[in-house]
């Protein structure tokens, strides 16, 4: 991707021509210095942290004060003064359009994206350098997708949707910063079966007038298999329209493998809720990978990103000396134990979430690996360290929150293995958990940083550990 370089130009932003001369005379102009977890430029006014999003170090830029209170000051840009090289042209309309609020989808759109890559890899560096000093440095971001192409690398495709006051149903993503639905056709990060399954459904809820009820639809595709499941959320089972609109797609050119109805009566955070129905096809999808069949259930967690999955089981499967016994924590449907399994170790793979475990022990049965070298455990992680087992290797793979403090101690305290594999999916508390780690006598061995999300801040990397003797 080649970046476009400007000696001045105008950002293209969420506010309008008119409110943006408006704004002229209320502006200030700021340099770039870093950019923040969140993956939005800071800068520094009277001596106060500035977050401003869709802006580059290095870069000047002029800006709106959006809000004063608190730290940092919110603002938006209004003109790029001075561009930096690495600034390139949005490939999505609706990342930052002319006008209208802009989709919070992606973060990173407007910057090159062998630059994001250096950006993240440093980023790592810094917060595991800070947390230990004498951690080797990552070695360089791994793009799981091609350089050139960093596009249509999510195989878990999901929209939401909305009814306006006035219009039709609308499927589309959350605004930044809001719970605002903007409206899209399109979106270059999905996989294009994903996405095609996505507005086949949108359009026939459309015609057949299904809206009120809905609140979301997920499409997972398995590229190994070409197999997809789709998932439509809704408030309540009791409209007779969806029934029409789903029959419909099903006899469409889009019809999914696969298609489930999950009920979400609630107004939280999470995508789905607990009671889910099968209407057409398997239960689960197939996937491929690493030698494993893997079975795919509606709303079981499954990696976004399978071509990075497969370069974080590669890691993984490198890590572990041959015959080890192996204990996998975190483990979900068993991304990491069943290859572990295939390649020989004896694992026990700990998940807490019983759907993921059914997953797991369906996918073993299918791939025909002995349930005494694969053998899953449904129980919170805090609770299975407190057994004392004798173990060669550990793979830790927690959620952004990382591992408490108990978990840690547990496992590298007590139990104290040879091996420790920890891939994190939040550097922060990758940091800080590894400063815990190195108290127990742990060295760090590598650490390889993967691109699981690109054009966002996400970082995904692979630590590996070794006890000193």
């Amino acid at each position: 991707m080649k970046a476009e370089s400007r000696k001045k130009s105008t950002i293209v932003n969420q506010q309008s021509t008119t409110n943006r001369q408006s704004q002229i005379g209320q502006s200030t102009i700021v340099d770039i210095v870093a950019l923040d977890s969140a993956g939005d430029g800071v800068a520094r006014l009277e001596g106060r942290r500035v977050t401003i999003p869709l802006t580059i170090p290095g870069e000047r830029v002029r800006i709106h004060i959006d809000r004063r209170r608190g730290e940092p000051i919110a603002a938006t840009a209004i003109e790029i003064v001075r561009s930096s090289p690495h600034r390139v042209r949005p490939k999505c309309p609706y990342f930052a359009p002319a006008s209208g609020p802009a989709c919070g989808g992606c973060a990173w759109q407007h910057i090159a994206y062998d630059e994001q890559l250096r950006i993240k890899t440093a980023r790592l560096t810094q917060l595991v350098r800070d947390a230990v000093p004498s951690a080797p440095a990552p070695r360089p971001m791994h793009a799981a997708t091609p350089l050139d192409d960093p596009w249509r690398y999510r195989q878990k495709v999901h929209f939401v949707f909305a009814l306006p006051s006035r219009g039709g149903l609308v499927i589309g993503h959350y605004a930044r910063g809001s719970r605002q639905v903007v409206a899209v056709d399109q979106c270059p990060v999905h996989d294009n079966r994903g996405n095609a399954i996505a507005f086949a459904l949108h359009r026939q809820c459309a015609s057949a007038r299904a809206g009120r009820t809905l609140k979301s639809v997920a499409v997972r595709v398995a590229p190994s298999t070409a197999e997809t499941l789709a998932t439509v959320v809704v408030t309540n089972t009791g409209d007779k329209a969806l029934r029409t609109a789903t029959t419909a797609v099903m006899n469409g050119d889009a019809a999914p493998t696969s298609l489930h109805i999950n009920v979400h009566p609630k107004g939280d955070a999470y995508i789905f809720g607990s009671d889910t129905r099968r209407i057409a096809g398997p239960a689960r999808i197939r996937e491929e990978l690493a030698g494993v069949s893997f079975l795919i259930s509606p709303t079981a967690f499954f990696q976004t990103n399978v071509r990075a999955a497969e370069e974080l089981v590669r890691l993984v499967l490198a890590a572990v000396v041959e015959g080890s016994t192996v204990l996998d924590l975190y483990a979900g449907a068993g991304l990491f134990a069943l290859p572990l399994a295939r390649r020989g170790h004896r694992v026990t793979a700990v998940e807490e979430n019983r759907a993921a475990v059914a997953d797991g022990i369906a996918s073993r049965e299918l791939s025909r690996i002995a349930e005494d070298r694969c053998r899953f455990v449904a129980s919170p992680v805090e609770r299975a360290v407190r057994r004392r087992t004798a173990i060669d290797a550990v793979v830790v793979d927690p959620p952004r929150e990382g591992c408490s403090r108990e978990v840690l101690n547990g496992v590298f305290g007590v139990m104290s293995p040879k091996t420790g594999v920890y891939v994190s999916c939040n550097p922060e508390t990758l940091a800080r958990d590894l400063a815990i780690i190195a108290t127990h006598g742990y060295t760090i061995r590598s650490i390889q940083p993967v691109d699981m999300f690109p054009h966002t801040p996400h970082i995904e990397a692979v630590v590996v550990l070794e006890r000193r003797t």
